[in-house]
């Protein structure tokens, strides 16, 4: 087992400020047209195997997450096809879109799954998803929002329950994170709201009516995957941390996983952390990188 580096808020910190490698060219950029007349934009970087790979940021982010890039480096080298989506409004779908992605946002990965199939239709599909898209892809594979299924998926620090997350997230030191989330957020979507509003106040003034919801509270509920993650036939592997300073891991414990899903409990890692004093068999010390190859093989022997 690798070695612990100190604690979850310290994974999470440094595991995003540490320097991670850059895709050294742009993929083939793709505009998928969504249901409600919004657009996504993605970006595909061609392998030679029978495995599609599409990758989908967490919120506030876009493609060029460093999470994003390392895992389509991985991939790459692994000889995947690797699809890098950045959901509405983000990266360079700025402008593209009218209405906010959120947590539940399951037709559009569902969408995205459709154009791929048709775009490639001999390749198999897994999805991956970090953080938010986490909890968007686990609540596509329970049969929520969206006909259109990967062959297989991956989740990383997933959401499952909104409103606990959103409780967390109001405490303490995680009013740090919050704050980074809210002044992406206000940025990306050039909202006229006070960068010190609250992710919970966000989800109330903007992304809940925004979405169809009457509020915050019927668009948590609404969206969060717990409940439904025992409706899940395709193979998953789920990731959490023990430590994860907003996302509690009682929710994963009491979540009534299918068995077509494959749980791993890490005791540490932070979110999207996942750093370790000694170095893997990548040869970085991102224990992280060695997971989402190992999981991504793991669910290629079992399609």
């Amino acid at each position: 087992m690798a070695t612990k580096i100190i604690s979850g808020h310290f994974q999470t910190l440094l595991g995003h400020l540490i320097p991670s490698p850059k895709l050294e060219i742009i993929g083939e950029k793709h505009i998928i047209e969504l249901a409600d007349g919004d657009r996504l934009v993605g970006f595909l970087y061609k392998g030679t195997s029978d495995i599609l790979v599409s990758l989908y940021h967490g919120l506030s982010g876009d493609i060029e997450a460093d999470y994003m890039q390392r895992t389509a480096i991985q991939y790459l080298a692994m000889g995947h096809s690797v699809f890098l989506v950045n959901h509405r409004g983000a990266g360079a779908g700025a402008g593209l879109a009218q209405n906010p992605y959120h947590s539940g946002r399951a037709e559009d990965v569902s969408e995205v799954v459709r154009y791929l199939r048709e775009l490639q239709p001999t390749k198999k599909q897994i999805t991956a998803g970090f953080s938010m898209s986490g909890n968007i892809i686990l609540y596509l594979l329970s049969g929520q929002r969206g006909e259109h299924l990967p062959d297989g998926a991956i989740t990383v620090n997933a959401p499952i329950n909104l409103s606990s997350c959103a409780d967390l997230l109001a405490r303490g030191f995680n009013r740090a994170y919050d704050l980074r989330f809210v002044r992406r957020i206000v940025q990306q979507k050039a909202l006229n709201i006070s960068p010190w509003t609250t992710l919970t106040q966000i989800d109330d003034l903007y992304t809940a009516p925004r979405s169809g919801f009457k509020d915050r509270h019927e668009y948590y509920q609404t969206c969060s995957s717990k409940p439904h993650v025992h409706k899940i036939q395709k193979p998953a592997c789920v990731l959490t941390a023990e430590d994860d300073p907003f996302i509690p891991v009682q929710d994963y414990r009491e979540a009534p996983w299918s068995s077509s899903v494959e749980l791993k409990i890490h005791p540490w890692g932070g979110h999207l952390g996942y750093l370790s004093a000694k170095k893997n068999r990548l040869g970085n010390h991102r224990w992280l990188d060695e997971y989402m190859v190992e999981s991504l093989q793991n669910l290629i022997c079992r399609l």
